[in-house]
């Protein structure tokens, strides 16, 4: 499944619903695909789907989460990356829920978050620019600084 092949995915998960209607990662993958073309509506019914079959399926969760953002709908995105992290704390989302917060102008929160993402993965430079950004907004210039620069010797490695 990728750009170009959406299409026939969905066709291949839509027949493998049909051999297995209980099989949340089919519903996961498609909602996934009609994402990616646009088709919202019925990505958010299946990623729901197969959180219902599988609730500790995290990365329907986090695909909603990441669908919120791009509505403009931060608090939302907040409740769907905080259920995927009380199952299994990532990197990915500890640093997608930070976004979420800094949506919203919650900027502690969103360094907590960063903080977290760091702690998972030391060099991971866009992690460190995020928070260096959300302590730009607590006005903690120093801390800033700081992030940015590790950031920018990560990236130069």
């Amino acid at each position: 499944m990728g750009p170009g092949t959406y299409p026939q995915a969905i066709s291949f998960f839509d027949r493998a619903i049909v051999i297995w209607p209980e099989f949340a990662d089919a519903y996961l993958s498609r909602g996934i695909a009609e994402h990616n073309l646009g088709q919202t509506q019925s990505a958010f019914a299946d990623l729901e789907k197969s959180s219902d079959l599988n609730p500790n399926l995290t990365r329907a969760y986090d695909e909603r989460g990441r669908m919120y953002l791009e509505k403009g709908d931060a608090r939302r995105a907040i409740d769907e990356f905080t259920k995927s992290l009380r199952i299994q704390p990532t990197t990915d989302g500890y640093y997608a829920r930070g976004l979420a917060y800094e949506a919203v102008g919650e900027h502690q929160k969103a360094v907590t978050d960063y903080d977290d993402a760091i702690a998972e993965v030391r060099d991971a430079p866009y992690a460190y620019r995020a928070r260096a950004l959300a302590k730009d907004a607590l006005l903690d210039v120093d801390g800033a600084k700081a992030d940015r620069e590790t950031a920018q010797r990560l990236e130069s490695h």
